[in-house]
């Protein structure tokens, strides 16, 4: 098993210390790639240039269905292979002419990434599974195209166990978002370093294990310490998970 870090996780980073900070921090602390969450305003030359200067692959990226279009030059210069629409509120999901237009955008997401070799699918919040309804499944079955990329942090943030709703996904299950949630008041509260939290790490990783999934992708938001110090313990204790902790 490969390891990523979604790059929305160092945001502030980039921010204060510029793009290439952020590439040098995840290459130094061990991971193997990146998942895009956008691209700095850097051209797909520039942006590929970056990845092979510090041995990254990058996977996977952030896109919403009606931007990838626009987005294919770099999905082909930087070699990405599964894309994900990184949020629909339920303003959309819920509403009949919003949810047709998205099912649309997203059928032409996959029509532009087949051909490439790319998968197209849909990465989960909380908000999907309000009211006792799993909008996530609706849109999978209304979208046969569509794969998932799960969150096991909004998925524990929603009350579901995270192995069983992973396992009944069945090969709609495309990636997962490896992100800790603490026991007390989730969303508000720093996430814990992988494993210290109330996550099912174990479980979580020996599905992964068992359907022979390539990657691993880690995302925060809200750090409880520093972010190289959060990426280099994460990791760590991920490749435990995943008995590849040579």
């Amino acid at each position: 098993m490969k390891f990523a870090v979604q790059l929305y996780s160092l945001r502030n980073m980039a921010e204060h210390s510029g793009v290439e900070s952020v590439f040098h921090t995840v290459s130094e602390a061990g991971f193997d790639g990146v998942e895009f969450a956008g691209f700095y305003g850097l051209s797909p030359k520039e942006v590929a240039e970056l990845l092979r200067k510090y041995r990254l692959e990058a996977y996977s990226a952030h896109i919403r269905p009606e931007e990838v279009e626009a987005a294919l030059p770099y999905i082909e210069a930087c070699g990405i292979r599964a894309v994900f629409n990184p949020y629909s509120g339920l303003d959309e999901l819920d509403d009949a002419d919003r949810y047709a237009a998205l099912l649309r955008s997203s059928a032409r997401a996959v029509e532009l990434l087949r051909p490439r070799g790319v998968t197209y699918g849909y990465h989960n919040h909380a908000h999907e599974f309000t009211g006792g309804v799993d909008r996530l499944q609706k849109l999978l079955r209304d979208a046969s195209d569509l794969v998932a990329e799960t969150d096991v942090f909004w998925l524990t943030v929603a009350g579901i166990d995270s192995v069983s709703y992973l396992r009944a996904l069945g090969d709609r299950l495309a990636m997962v978002h490896i992100k800790e949630a603490a026991a007390q008041d989730p969303v508000a509260a720093p996430q814990p370093i992988v494993g210290k939290g109330v996550v099912d790490m174990e479980g979580v990783f020996a599905e992964m294990n068992r359907r022979g999934m390539e990657w691993a992708v880690l995302e925060v938001e809200k750090y409880p310490c520093a972010e190289k110090e959060y990426l280099s313990s994460s990791l760590r204790n991920m490749k435990r998970f995943a008995g590849s902790d040579e």
